[in-house]
């Protein structure tokens, strides 16, 4: 009669151990992925805040392309996004193929500045444009 009621506790005690490991799996499977689900978080706010500094770099170039060379150099500080945005224009020359420059071309380039976890960053988008000077 001892060894059956010594069986059981074996069988008790390996059943208790089955449920500490089954716990100890649990809790380091619910540890990855709260772990991917913070990366994945991180990842989707920078992809939104990027796509957030192109919409507006191409705003400011859809904004500054109709105004005369000498007025598209501009500043604005977005202190939301904690990024300084500015457009200039260069004069660009261009030949046309048969040995003549053509005339009243410009280069209209938007910055976003800004400093993110892996240092200063610059982002551009360019716009070549034909506005004769007024």
């Amino acid at each position: 009669m001892r060894k059956n009621s010594t069986g059981s506790r074996r069988r008790r005690g390996y059943a208790l151990l089955d449920v500490v490991l089954a716990v100890a799996l649990f809790g380091i499977t619910v540890t990855g992925l709260i772990t991917v689900m913070q990366r994945i978080n991180e990842t989707s706010s920078q992809f939104s805040r990027d796509r957030l500094i192109q919409d507006r770099l191409a705003t400011l170039l859809a904004q500054t392309k109709d105004l005369s060379p000498s007025a598209m150099t501009t500043e604005v500080y977005d202190s939301d996004l904690d990024i300084n945005f500015r457009t200039y224009a260069e004069s660009y020359e261009v030949e046309n193929g048969e040995g003549a420059a053509l005339t009243d071309l410009y280069l209209l380039t938007a910055e976003a500045a800004y400093r993110d976890d892996w240092g200063d960053q610059i982002e551009k988008a360019v716009l070549i444009i034909h506005q004769p000077e007024r």
